[in-house]
């Protein structure tokens, strides 16, 4: 009886001991693909995260990266990895919308592997950042703290903290513009972002376990990883549209 529990308990454990990413605060209507989402909830890589309308939700992931999702939004979660090693690895594709991304420690101890990409262009840093996107075609670019390295077809620009800047397309240059200067509804969506409650960029990701219902760990117990690897693998199978390599774009650099 009591290996038939212990059994039992193993099989329910996955999803949290491999938890990506858990939903601090939720207001409005969102979803984790096509089920609805929920406050507390535990969401694994590859995964789809879309806000409706008047929504907002704020992800922490395991290493202490936070993303806020503005109204209309959607996000995929192409790839996160984290055990504080040389493989770790974040890659987010923002596909519509807004999202204020405060970085965490893949960005200070791996920071070639972190990508946050866009029609537009593709996002990386080389230390600690907190930057807002608006993407409302063109994308607008707006550093709070750290520095931002914006990648496309056209070359890299880095983008300095208090900077604004618009992307108009994967094969246009960077252009730096004054905050006054932004459409009504990308200045809506940064004024909303704005004010989000995050922490500074680079910090740990204290209290992620805790921060879900239940308290439970979010660890990488070895005697689980066989059932936690399936548990992932049926996750991704569910979803027959993330399939995403997550390798960076190519890109060419012009002087």
């Amino acid at each position: 009886m009591i290996r038939i529990l212990v059994a039992a308990l193993a099989l329910a454990v996955p999803l949290t001991a491999f938890a990506t990413a858990v939903v601090e605060s939720l207001q409005g209507a969102a979803q984790a693909g096509d089920a609805p989402l929920a406050m507390g909830q535990k969401v694994v890589a590859p995964a789809t995260i879309s806000t409706g309308a008047g929504a907002q939700a704020f992800l922490r992931f395991e290493d202490g990266t936070q993303i806020v999702l503005s109204e209309n939004s959607q996000l995929r979660m192409v790839d996160f990895r984290y055990t504080s090693g040389a493989g770790d690895r974040a890659v987010f594709d923002l596909q519509r919308g807004g999202a204020r991304v405060v970085t965490g420690r893949i960005a200070v101890t791996n920071p070639k592997q972190f990508f946050f990409r866009l029609p537009q262009t593709q996002l990386t840093v080389e230390r600690p950042a907190d930057f807002t996107v608006a993407l409302v075609n063109p994308a607008y670019i707006t550093v709070h703290a750290g520095s931002v390295l914006s990648v496309n077809g056209y070359g890299a620009s880095a983008l300095s903290a208090g900077s604004t800047s618009v992307v108009a397309s994967n094969s246009a240059a960077v252009a730096s513009i004054s905050a006054s200067s932004l459409p009504a509804s990308a200045a809506s969506a940064m004024k909303t972002l704005s004010v989000a409650s995050v922490s500074a960029p680079g910090s740990a990701a204290a209290g992620l376990a805790a921060g879900a219902a239940g308290g439970a760990g979010i660890g990488f117990a070895a005697p689980l990883l066989a059932v936690g690897a399936a548990a992932i693998a049926g996750v991704a199978a569910a979803s027959a549209s993330e399939n995403d390599s997550g390798q960076p774009m190519a890109t060419t650099t012009h002087h």
